[in-house]
């Protein structure tokens, strides 16, 4: 008996993690959890775009100096920059966290704000690529 109930539960626990693992229609969201479930997988996309941009422009000026060209001070500028507005990105989202923390809108309203700011950063790092091109 004990062994047919470890098994059902093992066969429960199997099937509930392949229904959380299935990817909510974001065109359809209803829940709370597929909303914010959706918010990050936008997330997820715009990071990824961000941090491609960013390799390509750290790639792009990983250079000897040139006379008029310092690389390795606009190397190491735009990398503390980078960190600065990684702590700065984290602290503003987590004051709109707190902000809403009263309500299950919070998560949505976090994440929206981290993909924001990433979209704009984004953008920031497509003008040191456009120097280049």
């Amino acid at each position: 008996m004990k062994r047919l109930t470890l098994l059902s539960t093992a066969f429960l626990l199997a099937l509930s993690l392949n229904v959380s693992a299935e990817e909510p229609d974001c065109n359809n969201v209803i829940t709370t959890p597929d909303i914010n479930a959706c918010a990050q997988m936008e997330l997820d996309k715009v990071e990824k775009q961000l941090n491609q941009t960013y390799q390509k422009v750290m790639a792009l000026i990983n250079k000897p100096d040139e006379e008029s060209i310092p690389y390795a001070e606009v190397k190491r500028n735009l990398l503390e920059s980078q960190r600065a507005w990684v702590t700065f990105r984290k602290k503003d989202c987590d004051a709109l966290y707190a902000l809403y923390s009263g309500g299950t809108i919070r998560g949505v309203v976090y994440l929206g704000c981290m993909r924001e700011h990433a979209v704009k950063r984004t953008e920031d790092l497509k003008g040191y690529i456009a120097y280049f091109e």
